[in-house]
């Protein structure tokens, strides 16, 4: 192997770095005249050793403070030695199962509408299809079954089924160029170009113009892409939505995000030991780099030397013998980040300006700490008579959740004082996050909603089965015994097993019992029957006390709860516009609904190059994401404490919190709720009704990236402004005439659906490592496989020991939070927080689900960034960005909470303030 390339990722502070007529150009590391990879004893064989060899240069490049990125080839030579161990994947296939039976969608999933736009695919049947191959030997790799159950996952098309497992878990691929599909003009079709082109010819005011890709090794490159996203693009519900979710976009960018192209890929992109990435440009450019593979989890594992070992590790969870020791945060032999510093970046208002490259201007309105480290997300912008509310995310801890609503709140105020007339909210690359923050900032738009026909009305429904009655009925009978001012009954009325805090649609009052709301006749649909539609009760002291972290009355969502309506609607649902770009999900498309509901129009940017509709929201419009971590967490509560002999649920022993997952699960993601839409329920309140999930949403107009606009937000808002007010021939030819506004049908019907396959597209990963013949079985250099050990257990998060942490941990402050009645001793607790990257999906989460906090519900934590690093600070480079495993609303800790001796106050939320849970009359 050839020497360490010293154009490495490095570890540093975020400097303004790479100013190129006044912005920073994107190059992810190149490779000289060897791999990035290097061996650290030189000498040594390292082709009979491809995992060791990967592990001594982690080693190496914690150890200096360098963040371990390789050429693609090496890691896969790596991967392609783990053996595969038949009980252990019988076990995971077991537990998979289990969880999947809560997925909410698996029946339309199979036989989906015709309306739907992607294949259909028999969930059941596919796992049923993975064990049958395990039963038959099939299998001698590991990363063969782990690429067959992710196909399997990708497939369903629903990014709230999401799952980090295995040896997949320890790295993801990258490309070394950033690329970005935009139009010359608007009309033309889309071409894909690298970022740095675009952002060099707009510092020069596109004297000359870039030139698009003509090919990507050697395959004409729009043909490449749409192959490359029907394989790795994630959770989108047509084809448009995974042609954007592959491009870098300033939406990503001030978010500290790639797209799936450079930075989020799954499966080994490359071919067998070829790694090459071949650009060739129309002007006849070319551009020759690899595939990176990027490790996710910031550890140094220990000791890893072969197969053995990392099967050990990274499959089963068990640490290698000699683990790095508890030192201080200071330095000393070997890995450490002691010396990072926090994220410098500029004032609030020019952050992400700087972000993304100059696309965004300097904001008139920033969320306070507005910062990729921060939290702040909201900003806001004025152009002539139309005012632009960006919001790239709903992703908000509870704290930054009041800056997030008083962010809006100051836009709204702010375009009002100033007159403006028109208004666009920008929605792009919102993947949801806080349900919370998309009932709050609807109100503030229309305070006014009907009371007889509520906009906001966000019903749901959940799949019935014999497992998620049995919790149901269990957990919410303990919830109705419960004292009024039992802590319990506040921390857990939210609970998604407890009922008797939501409203029955069909009587407007909340449900007495689980068997009220899932009726064994319930309504059914291929042999699939489902609950009664539930709402939300937005005016129960207790619920939003448990859903919304709302403490104190006036953190309720506006215009619910005890935080009434103050302010006067401004504009007319004609004179607001959506903008998104097809990856709005979950929370965001709560908000998006029920803006359509009001009658706002949509206008949706980008998708593949050809003519025709697009749908504005194509990201997961389930209702509620849910983890296995918590079904765990509910299902041990009801074995040890309420059901003891029940033989339904998978028995989790004592001293572990999880169901036996076999392989290693960090996350596992599903949709435990359908989001029902009032004017489905309402013409037939009996019926079965079909979820949002599956029905056809095409934007009022769609419109092209061209690439004067993908990385210049005031030119996209003011194409946007042209065709949502002047003139919608702008549109893309075919794209209107398919959105309905209330009282005025669509008149065109949706396109047809793809053709419908009953198996998953399995990942061809038969292509084998370097020096192996495709057809013969892989030869492994065993070590000491240590399989059959039954349960992984979760690790828990650690109080730091005289500020100390294990190596790549940091030490830090994690805020107290006690249950209603209850105090904090302390504010604050110092914790042992392991370092993460972050990825874009809607839960966030990543490797942090391997940990849990002292909290009831595991997978509370998520990555939350802190710290920046420089990728090829030599070139001007980018900047990549590391985090820290945080729990969202705090440590739930009995040993810093005591009883409350403190009078309340009728601004608190406390047993003693707590409202009847009847609905109030105006309840949405």
């Amino acid at each position: 192997m050839s020497s360490f390339n010293p154009r490495m990722l490095l570890w540093s502070t975020l400097l303004l770095f790479g100013i190129l007529g006044g912005h920073h150009v994107d190059a992810r590391p190149k490779r000289d005249d060897g791999p990035l990879l290097s061996t650290r004893q030189e000498g040594r064989d390292n082709s009979t050793r491809p995992c060791g060899a990967v592990f001594d240069e982690v080693d190496r490049l914690l150890a200096i403070r360098e963040f371990p990125a390789f050429t693609a080839s090496d890691v896969y030579a790596c991967l392609v030695t783990i053996p595969f161990a038949k009980d252990v994947g019988l076990r995971f296939i077991e537990y998979y199962n289990t969880t999947l039976q809560f997925q909410s969608t698996l029946a339309y999933l199979r036989y989906p509408t015709a309306e739907y736009q992607q294949p259909a695919i028999d969930v059941v049947a596919e796992l049923g299809r993975v064990k049958d191959k395990v039963l038959a030997g099939g299998y001698q790799r590991q990363l063969d079954f782990e690429y067959d159950i992710h196909s399997i996952v990708l497939a369903m098309h629903d990014s709230h089924v999401t799952l980090t497992f295995g040896i997949t878990a320890a790295f993801t691929f990258a490309s070394e160029f950033d690329i970005v599909s935009a139009s010359l003009d608007g009309r033309a079709l889309p071409k894909p170009y690298l970022k740095s082109d675009i952002l060099i010819a707009q510092a020069d005011g596109f004297k000359r113009q870039p030139s698009p890709i003509a090919t990507i090794n050697g395959f004409p490159a729009v043909e490449y892409l749409t192959r490359f996203a029907k394989q790795h693009a994630f959770g989108n519900l047509e084809d448009h939505a995974d042609w954007n979710d592959l491009f870098e976009h300033p939406a990503n960018d001030i978010q500290g995000f790639y797209g799936t192209w450079g930075g989020q890929i799954t499966f080994y992109p490359g071919n067998g030991p070829d790694d090459g990435l071949i650009i060739k440009l129309e002007n006849g450019t070319t551009h020759e780099g690899i595939w990176l593979a990027l490790l996710n989890s910031l550890h140094n594992p220990g000791p890893i030397e072969t197969a053995g070992d990392f099967y050990n590790y990274f499959v089963l969870g068990l640490e290698p013998a000699a683990m790095p020791v508890i030192g201080d945060d200071d330095g000393g032999p070997g890995p450490s980040f002691g010396d990072l510093k926090p994220i410098e970046v500029p004032k609030d208002e020019e952050v992400w300006a700087f972000e993304s490259d100059g696309a965004y201007p300097k904001a008139d309105i920033a969320q306070e700490n507005l910062q990729i480290a921060g939290g702040g997300v909201v900003t806001g912008y004025f152009q002539d008579d139309i005012g632009i509310l960006s919001l790239p995310s709903f992703f908000q801890y509870p704290d930054e959740a009041k800056d997030f609503s008083a962010a809006v709140q100051d836009f709204i105020t702010e375009a009002g004082k100033r007159k403006i007339k028109k208004i666009i909210i920008d929605i792009q690359q919102n993947r949801g996050g806080t349900v919370a923050l998309a009932f709050d900032t609807f109100r503030r738009f229309f305070p006014d909603e009907p009371q007889g026909l509520p906009w906001s009305w966000a019903g749901s429904r959940r799949r019935s089965h014999p497992m998620g009655d049995l919790l149901g009925t269990e957990i919410t009978d303990w919830w109705n015994s419960l004292d009024e001012d039992d802590f319990d009954k506040w921390d857990e009325a939210a609970n998604e097993f407890v009922v008797s805090t939501k409203i029955n649609a069909l009587t407007n009052k909340t449900f007495s019992n689980w068997r009220e709301y899932s009726p064994s006749r319930s309504a059914n649909y291929r042999g699939d029957r489902w609950s009664n539609v539930e709402r939300y009760d937005l005016f129960n002291d207790q619920f939003l006390y448990s859903a919304f972290s709302s403490e104190n009355v006036e953190d309720d969502p506006y215009g619910y709860g005890h935080n009434p309506i103050e302010t006067s609607q401004i504009w007319t649902a004609d004179q607001i516009v959506l903008l998104t770009d097809g990856l709005c999900s979950s929370a965001c498309s709560i908000f998006a609904g029920m803006m359509a509901q009001a009658g706002v129009r949509s206008v949706v940017a980008g998708g593949r190059p050809e003519t025709g509709p697009m749908q504005a929201v194509a990201g997961s419009r389930g209702a509620r994401a849910y983890s296995s971590g918590i079904l765990d967490w509910a299902m041990k509560f009801v074995q040890e404490t309420l059901a003891p002999n029940t033989t339904l649920l998978p028995v989790i022993p004592d001293d572990f919190e999880t169901r036996d997952t076999g392989i290693l699960v960090h996350n596992a993601g599903f949709n435990l709720r359908d989001e029902i839409l009032k004017p489905d329920f309402d013409r037939d309140p009996d019926d079965q009704h079909l979820p949002r999930q599956f029905q056809y949403e095409a934007a009022h107009c769609r419109i092209f990236y061209t690439v004067r606009s993908i990385y210049n937000m005031t030119r996209l808002w003011s194409d946007v402004a042209k065709v949502a007010w002047t003139d919608q021939g702008l549109c893309v030819q075919g794209s209107t005439g398919y959105a309905d506004l209330p009282g005025q049908p669509a008149i065109s019907l949706p396109p047809p659906r793809l053709p419908i396959h009953n198996s998953a597209s399995v990942v061809d990963t038969a292509r084998g490592g370097a020096g192996e013949d495709d057809n013969a079985p892989p030869t492994f250099n065993e070590g000491d496989i240590v399989a059959g050990q039954g349960l992984v257990k979760q690790e828990a998060l650690k109080l730091c020991e005289a500020g100390a942490c294990p190596r790549n941990f940091r030490c830090e402050e994690v805020p107290v939070k006690c249950g209603t009645g209850q105090r904090p001793t302390q504010s604050t607790a110092e914790y042992c927080l392991p370092l993460c990257r972050p990825s874009n999906s809607a839960d966030n989460s990543g490797t942090c689900g391997k940990y849990s906090a002292d909290l009831k519900l595991n997978g509370a934590l998520s990555c939350r960034l802190k710290f920046a690093v420089e990728i090829n600070k030599a070139k001007g480079g980018r900047q990549d960005y590391v985090g820290c495993c945080q729990p969202r609303s705090g440590i739930k800790a009995k040993d810093f909470c005591v009883r409350s001796t403190t009078p309340t106050t009728t601004a608190s939320r406390s047993p003693s303030s707590s409202t009847s849970p009847a609905v109030a009359a105006a309840t949405p």
